[in-house]
């Protein structure tokens, strides 16, 4: 008994191999072009977020009720400072010249994928200094204030702690994310 033709197309249709798509030098250029300038552009927000920090807590550290809380609010300053030295580390670097080959574009591509990995131990050692500092500063107000109930400390115990948990998810869905477009580069390189 012979196929009707719909089937013998749609048996010839799943037979074939499928196709790897390739990327022109041209097309990787531009992604390698963009993506390092989406990183500009947050290590620039960054360092302005930092900017205000450095601030307001100049201020908090210069109007300090006592001696413990400035140096909490010092040591946040050199907190700050210590983290926008880490990020700035990983700006990206500059593209290939002009005639460079796809397969260049490609590695370089991937090598810049690869310095923006990062753990959450990064993380935690990146921001560390900063909750030590608040820490610090924290019994310094409480030493001011003795009085004050421990129960007006709870809203920083929260931001504290929404910090890290938001951290947390917010660096494994960046690390997954890399992994998959490490993986792009790996499949590109190999067709």
């Amino acid at each position: 008994m012979t196929q009707p033709p719909e089937d013998h197309l749609k048996t010839l249709w799943q037979g074939q191999e499928t196709e790897i798509p390739t990327m022109t030098a041209m097309a990787l250029r531009a992604l390698a072009r963009n993506y390092g300038d989406d990183i500009r552009g947050r290590i620039w927000i960054g360092l302005s977020i930092a900017a205000l920090e450095v601030v307001a807590f100049g201020v908090f550290a210069w109007r300090a009720p006592n001696d413990v809380a400035r140096a909490g609010y010092l040591v946040i300053l050199a907190g700050v400072a210590w983290m926008t030295w880490r990020i700035v580390g990983k700006r990206p670097g500059r593209l290939p010249p002009a005639a460079a080959s796809a397969t260049a574009l490609i590695d370089f591509h991937r090598a810049e994928l690869e310095r923006q990995r990062t753990g959450f131990g990064w993380m935690t050692a990146t921001a560390a200094p900063i909750f030590v500092g608040v820490l610090v500063a924290t019994v310094g107000l409480r030493q001011a204030r003795p009085d004050m109930s421990l129960a007006n400390l709870a809203p920083l115990a929260v931001l504290v702690i929404a910090w890290w948990i938001a951290a947390f998810v917010i660096q494994r869905r960046q690390s997954k994310r890399l992994a998959e477009r490490i993986a792009e580069m790996d499949e590109l390189r190999r067709g």
